[in-house]
């Protein structure tokens, strides 16, 4: 089964597959963060996306484990590095460091191109002129997603449309030794953690998806840093450039 494509997929949400079901039941209680008024769960992770979507520009790094389960059954970890930079409304680039192989990702709002530095092959294909689009064409049509791609989107609150059950909030909980706002989201497919910092701005500092409906609910894990929302970049960021030692190959529409 294709865990890659399904982990990629989510973008703000995550969960632990405990038995969280008496938690639910004690519904949206209310939030004292420090620095803000006094919210529901629902208002402050509204407070984030809100935040995010109004930022012209955007990098951030990301620690990331995850689960991949072998034919036997049991689960195996493996760990990875992101930078992402996106600069709204057409421009998205994600570079890669990771157990199973390094690569990168540029979209420059006319083209998005898939580059593996190891094997020195790249893949590039036309794309619609906007990042939502874009998002939505590569996921139907090429079958591949990027990881927390929400997050640049023009909603990022849109998981919220999916939840069974109100945001639910767990408590002050650290993050790298940091006090957060520990949320719980959940979904017919997946449940979702999220830890939001209680600075201002408000912005994630930790985020876990469980998929419960797969095979031993694998888990993907993210730890954002270096936050920055007014990142210099250069003019060939976004553009894909290839030497001469590389090879061009085409990517396959994905499977019906």
């Amino acid at each position: 089964m294709n865990y890659s494509r399904l982990l990629l997929t989510v973008t703000l949400c995550v969960t632990f597959g405990l038995d969280l079901a008496p938690k639910i039941q004690a519904q949206n209680i209310p939030v004292m963060a420090t620095n803000t008024p006094s919210m529901t769960t629902e208002e402050l992770f509204t407070q984030v996306c809100d935040f995010l979507k109004n930022q012209q520009s955007i990098s951030v790094e990301m620690d990331i484990t995850y689960d991949n389960v072998l034919t036997s059954g049991s689960k195996v970890q493996y760990s990875g590095y992101k930078k992402v930079s996106a600069q709204r409304p057409n421009m998205v680039r994600v570079d890669t460091v990771a157990d199973q192989g390094n690569r990168s990702f540029y979209y420059d709002g006319k083209t998005i191109t898939l580059f593996s530095p190891s094997l020195k092959v790249f893949a590039s294909k036309e794309a619609p002129a906007n990042i939502d689009e874009m998002l939505n064409t590569i996921e139907e049509k090429l079958g591949f997603t990027i990881p927390m791609a929400n997050l640049f989107t023009t909603n990022p609150c849109v998981i919220l449309d999916n939840v069974v059950e109100q945001p639910l909030y767990i408590g002050s909980n650290l993050v790298n030794r940091e006090e957060t706002d520990h949320i719980l989201i959940v979904t017919d497919d997946w449940d979702g953690q999220v830890w939001i910092s209680q600075n201002d701005p408000p912005l994630i500092k930790k985020a876990i998806v469980t998929y419960k409906n797969l095979p031993n609910s694998p888990q993907y894990t993210v730890l954002f840093s270096n936050w920055n929302f007014k990142p210099s970049f250069a003019l060939d960021t976004f553009t894909f450039k290839p030497s001469e030692d590389n090879f061009k190959v085409e990517i396959l529409p994905s499977e019906p």
